[in-house]
């Protein structure tokens, strides 16, 4: 992938290492996923200049995959953006990797489950339906559908199937139900033939009054940050940087993005919207991601339900 470096160069200055050699990193997130590719580009391409610190950016294959975790679990990147529930699965199990601070956090828009227009018109009709999501079964749609909708889900048809190809499994009628994320999410509320039966946000929000909900956060090698505890605060602060440079720079990372993956521009610059983004682990978004531990627990989802603060440098 080509990178055009621009005139903008944000330099971070904290003399976080002194007078040591560079610190070298590596981050990895999932591909073509335009709210990823945005949110790091900034520091792939050199435009964020951390001091004392040079990350590269690496893109993994999508779930069902589990090569995100797998390859910082392995020691093959430093950091990474990695689902919350997968993280914690992999933390419960003894993983040496730990929680830095959320990442993408949902709230109305950018997730939602779409079904054929005029066939589906409530929740409660998915009964025995076939749903395709980009991970096959979905915890969190699995739940809302319960709890939110009084849905039953016993009988429901999971499969997975990358995020591009669900519009067309739709239409094509080899699934009754797809779960649509990012620019693939303004691409099924613009199609005259399917429409959003609900949102995760919407849902979760009627469900238990928070208005956002955690699906990303950023993981590290445990060792490293035990050895350099002022790492994660550098690294917030690039993270800020590189995301805020997005915010300002957002058609020129929009033209790189398409030049390697394709795509609709106004679906990734409207998709690009839809996720709050803003690096921090607070005292809502730790009970937040408390009581979402409790919703994956009681889906089978993971074994049991620790303190979360345990999950998490701080």
């Amino acid at each position: 992938m080509r990178l055009e470096a621009r005139s903008e160069i944000v330099t971070i200055k904290r003399g976080l290492i002194g007078e040591r050699r560079l610190m070298k990193l590596r981050l990895a997130h999932y591909r073509n996923r335009f709210s990823m590719f945005r949110t790091y580009y900034a520091l792939r391409a050199g435009l964020v200049q951390a001091d004392g610190l040079d990350v590269s950016v690496v893109e993994v294959p999508d779930p069902p995959s589990r090569e995100l975790e797998d390859i910082l679990i392995r020691g093959d990147v430093d950091i990474a953006n990695i689902y919350l529930p997968n993280f914690l699965e992999r933390r419960l199990d003894g993983a040496p990797i730990i929680g830095l601070c959320t990442e993408w956090k949902s709230t109305g828009k950018g997730n939602g489950l779409f079904v054929r227009r005029g066939e589906i018109s409530k929740p409660t009709e998915l009964a025995g339906r076939r749903v395709a999501t980009h991970q096959g079964r979905h915890a969190i749609h699995q739940y809302l559908l319960e709890h939110a909708y009084a849905a039953d889900t016993s009988g429901l048809q999971w499969s997975a199937s990358p995020q591009e190809t669900l519009i067309g499994l739709l239409r094509h009628r080899d699934a009754d139900a797809v779960v649509l994320l990012d620019q693939f999410f303004l691409h099924g509320e613009q199609a005259d033939d399917i429409a959003c039966l609900y949102t995760d946000g919407d849902a979760w929000k009627l469900l238990t009054g928070f208005d956002e909900m955690i699906k990303h956060m950023v993981a590290a090698n445990e060792s490293l940050i035990h050895d350099n505890p002022s790492l994660r605060g550098a690294l917030l602060e690039a993270f800020r940087a590189s995301f805020a440079y997005s915010e300002r720079n957002l058609d020129e990372v929009a033209d790189v993005f398409i030049a390697t993956y394709g795509g609709d521009r106004e679906a990734l610059l409207t998709s690009a919207r839809y996720p709050r983004m803003e690096f921090t682990f607070t005292a809502t978004e730790r009970a937040l991601a408390q009581r979402m531990m409790e919703m994956f627990v009681e889906v089978g989802r993971l074994p049991r339900a620790e303190p979360i603060e345990s999950f998490f440098a701080t």
